[in-house]
């Protein structure tokens, strides 16, 4: 019975979203809204202030790359020599901020999200780098995820729903 208000709850959050694709790469984030001219493009570039409370989110993008205090952390999380998240805590509050920025809304959004890895995918992805895009996602609000290898889509002519039933049949 508990699940109930939930299930209602995230549904009255997906009355305000939109269907999203999120194409990552180390140069660049771009989240973009199907058929609609509403996108988001940073560098992924995060500054993370140390205080006596903690860690505190200065940045983001190029005002992240600004930043030159002795107490400020400039990183890049989608740039490791080896895999594509670099810090996963990072990664998701810059997504988190893109997606926010798309919204512009109090309620918080709960958008079905395409994400799309531009680099480092030569071979497929494993089941763990899978699971870290579904959990990046997941952590922004996503109510449904896809996980989406090929060449890039174009948001004015496709929708969610035909690259789902694409990357279903696949």
């Amino acid at each position: 019975m508990a699940r109930r208000p939930r299930v209602l709850f995230t549904y009255l959050r997906s009355l305000f979203s939109n269907d999203l694709l999120v194409e990552l790469s180390e140069n660049k984030i771009s989240i973009k809204v199907f058929s609609s001219d509403i996108k988001f493009e940073e560098e992924p570039y995060i500054a993370v202030e140390n205080t006596k409370k903690g860690e505190v989110v200065k940045a983001i993008g190029t005002e992240a790359k600004r930043e030159n205090a002795s107490n400020i952390t400039v990183s890049n999380p989608f740039k490791h020599p080896r895999s594509f998240i670099a810090d996963f805590m990072l990664a998701e509050k810059i997504l988190q901020h893109g997606i926010y920025q798309i919204h512009k809304s109090r309620i918080r959004p709960a958008p079905r999200i395409i994400m799309h890895q531009l680099e480092k995918v030569e071979g497929g992805l494993t089941s763990i780098e899978d699971r870290v895009l579904r959990e990046l996602a997941a952590g922004s609000g996503a109510r449904e995820v896809i996980i989406y290898l090929g060449s890039k889509i174009n948001t004015s002519v496709e929708s969610f729903d035909s690259v789902k039933s694409r990357v279903s049949a696949t």
